[in-house]
C-alpha cells in the first residue's frame, strides 16, 4: 500500500514538472518569435525581389525565388576583397591579443611584483573608458606615425591584451591549483615554460572563449575601419555594406540582405562550433 501511494506521488511530481515545463515554453513562445523575426525577414529578403521586400504586410515566403541576388550583390562589390581583409584583421587580431592577454594574465596571476594588484585595478579601470573618449587621441597618434588608410591601427592596439581578456585569464590561472606550479618549478621550468608548455595546453577553454569573442569584434567592427581606411580595395566586410546602398544609388534592400547573410555566416559558424568551450570558458573564469 506505501509502495504505491509512494510511486503515484512520484506519478504525479513528475506531471507537475512536466505541466510547469510545457507552460514555460509556450510563454516563451512569443519572445522567441519577436527575437527571431528580424532574422526570418532577412533570410526572406534576401531570397526576394525589391518589390517583395517592401511590401507591407511583408511575405515571409518568397514567390518565386530570386537566387540571382547573391551573385549581383557580390558582383556590384569586390566583397570577395572585403571578406579577406576582415579576415586577415580578424585572425591577426586573435593571435596577437589572445597570446597578449594569456601573459599579462599569467603575471597578474602568478607573478610577484610590488603593487601588482593595484596594477591590476588600473588595468581593469580602462574598461570604464568608452570607446568614443579615446578615439580623437588615437587618430591623432597614427595620423602623425602615418598608420592611416593601414590595417595597422585596427591590429596594433589591441597587442596589448585588453583588460577584458586579461581578467578571463588571470581568473583561469588562479583557479589552478599551486602544486602544478610548484612541481613544474622544481623541474627546473622556466617562467615562460610554464605559461608555455603548461599552462597554456589546460587553459583551452578560456582561450577558445577569448578567440570568439574577439573574432566577432573585429568581424563587426564599423566605426574603426570608417575612421582609418580609405582605399576601398582595403576596406572591410562592415564598411563595404555601409557603402552599398550609397554606391548602388537606391536601396536594394534584397541585395544587401544576401550579402549580410554570407557575411554573417563566419561568426555563426565559428561560435556553433566553439560554444561548448565558450560556455566551459566562462564558467571556469568565474570560479
Amino acid at each position: 500500500m506505501a509502495l504505491s501511494k509512494s510511486r503515484s506521488l512520484r506519478m504525479g511530481q513528475r506531471t507537475r514538472q512536466r505541466l510547469l515545463k510545457a507552460v514555460g515554453l509556450i510563454l516563451l513562445l512569443p519572445g522567441l518569435a519577436w527575437v527571431l523575426m528580424p532574422t526570418v525577414w532577412m533570410i526572406s529578403a534576401s531570397f526576394s525581389t525589391l518589390e517583395q521586400v517592401m511590401r507591407f504586410p511583408p511575405d515571409l515566403i518568397p514567390h518565386p525565388w530570386v537566387w540571382t541576388n547573391f551573385i549581383e550583390g557580390f558582383t556590384f562589390l569586390p566583397f570577395g576583397r572585403y571578406f579577406w581583409n576582415s579576415t586577415q584583421i580578424a585572425v591577426i587580431r586573435v593571435i596577437g591579443q589572445v597570446f597578449a592577454a594569456s601573459l599579462a594574465g599569467y603575471a597578474f596571476a602568478r607573478l610577484r611584483a610590488p603593487d601588482r594588484d593595484i596594477l591590476f585595478v588600473i588595468v581593469l579601470s580602462t574598461m570604464m573608458l568608452p570607446y568614443t573618449v579615446t578615439m580623437i587621441p588615437q587618430f591623432v597618434i597614427f595620423k602623425t606615425i602615418g598608420w592611416i588608410d593601414s590595417f595597422k591601427p585596427l591590429i596594433v592596439p589591441f597587442f596589448g591584451g585588453g583588460a577584458f581578456f586579461i581578467f578571463l585569464f588571470r581568473q583561469f590561472f588562479r583557479s589552478l591549483p599551486e602544486d602544478i606550479f610548484e612541481a613544474a618549478r622544481l623541474d627546473g621550468c622556466s617562467y615562460f615554460s610554464i605559461y608555455w608548455r603548461i599552462l597554456m595546453p589546460l587553459s583551452m577553454p578560456v582561450t577558445a572563449t577569448s578567440a570568439i569573442l574577439i573574432f566577432q569584434n573585429s568581424w563587426q567592427n564599423l566605426l574603426g575601419p570608417l575612421i582609418y581606411l580609405n582605399s576601398n580595395d582595403k576596406y572591410t566586410i562592415p564598411l563595404g555594406l555601409a557603402t552599398f546602398r550609397s554606391s548602388y544609388g537606391a536601396s536594394p534592400w534584397n541585395l544587401i540582405m544576401a550579402v549580410s547573410i554570407v557575411a554573417a555566416l563566419p561568426p555563426i559558424l565559428l561560435f556553433f562550433f566553439g560554444q561548448r568551450y565558450l560556455l566551459s570558458g566562462i564558467v571556469v573564469t568565474q570560479k
